[in-house]
């Protein structure tokens, strides 16, 4: 099911949030700083207002780091803004700034690398955003397993979500920079967001499947969201090596036919496994 979400920062300047929440906004990604790493201006009134009313919230920050250590000054400021307050969404890391994008491929992501470790390591959950030419053609993704936010709207963008455009891959979609949301005055950017972070869980074998033992019999086999390869690794555990056993929970097919087991590990993460990397204990 699609969260309603909004992402927002100065340039939407005072909001009223419980209008907002009365339009059914459920989550809200909020700027934390800018450029300089300066402080958004309106991020202590806007991470107050929608938690008070019951919005749940995330932030972005976009980066203009041009190698590690800036990202790493970066994510610094972000955690010391933060002060150990609770998110119910990750921090974005937005990545789109045209000097960026004349960067090596591989020094990219040692940047987003940079930022993101510094994040997890003070608790927090970690994304990228990024438009989706960003994402097909700049990003390497593979080397980049996480959770993604992907922006893609129409040339002739009217606030309205065009389902042709929906991505295939992401936890999130921005699908419009011209919104219209109650107590925000203008434009607002749009979202539909796909994964409650703040959900919790209760993992289960699935129904009539006889739940079995398997063993990994290769290294650094990647544990996906879903069955087929289209499919990005599940965050937390996303490799098996061989020996590894895990509980084989279900299995399903992909789309050229393929088996794939569904597996839980250590009664915490869920995701699938190509049969072939398998085998019964």
């Amino acid at each position: 099911m699609d969260i309603k979400g909004i992402d927002v920062s100065a340039y939407n300047g005072t909001i009223d949030y419980k209008k907002v929440s009365a339009d059914k906004i459920k989550a809200a990604i909020i700027r934390i700083t800018e450029r300089g790493n300066i402080i958004d201006p309106t991020f202590e009134n806007n991470y107050k207002g929608f938690r008070n009313n019951r919005i749940k919230v995330g932030v972005y920050k976009y980066s203009y780091a041009l190698n590690t250590a800036q990202a790493k000054t970066e994510a610094e400021k972000v955690l010391e803004v933060l002060h150990g307050r609770k998110l119910d969404f990750p921090v974005f890391y937005d990545v789109e700034w045209s000097e960026q994008r004349q960067l090596p491929k591989g020094e990219i992501t040692r940047i987003i690398k940079a930022f993101r470790e510094k994040i997890i390591k003070a608790g927090y959950l970690f994304g990228i955003y990024c438009n989706t030419d960003w994402y097909y053609h700049v990003l390497d993704t593979a080397s980049l397993p996480y959770d993604y936010w992907l922006a893609a709207y129409p040339y002739n963008d009217r606030g309205v979500l065009v389902e042709s455009l929906r991505p295939p891959v992401g936890i999130g979609w921005q699908y419009s920079a011209k919104g219209k949301v109650d107590g925000i005055e203008g434009y607002v950017d749009l979202d539909v967001f796909y994964k409650d972070f703040g959900g919790k869980e209760e993992i289960k074998p699935e129904k009539e499947y006889k739940t079995w033992v398997g063993e990994c019999t290769g290294n650094g086999v990647n544990v996906r969201r879903g069955p087929g390869l289209e499919y990005l690794p599940i965050e937390g555990y996303p490799y098996l090596n061989k020996g590894n056993l895990v509980d084989v929970i279900g299995e399903k097919r992909a789309e050229d036919k393929v088996l794939w087991y569904h597996i839980l590990i250590a009664d915490k993460y869920k995701g699938y496994v190509r049969h072939d990397y398998l085998k019964r204990v």
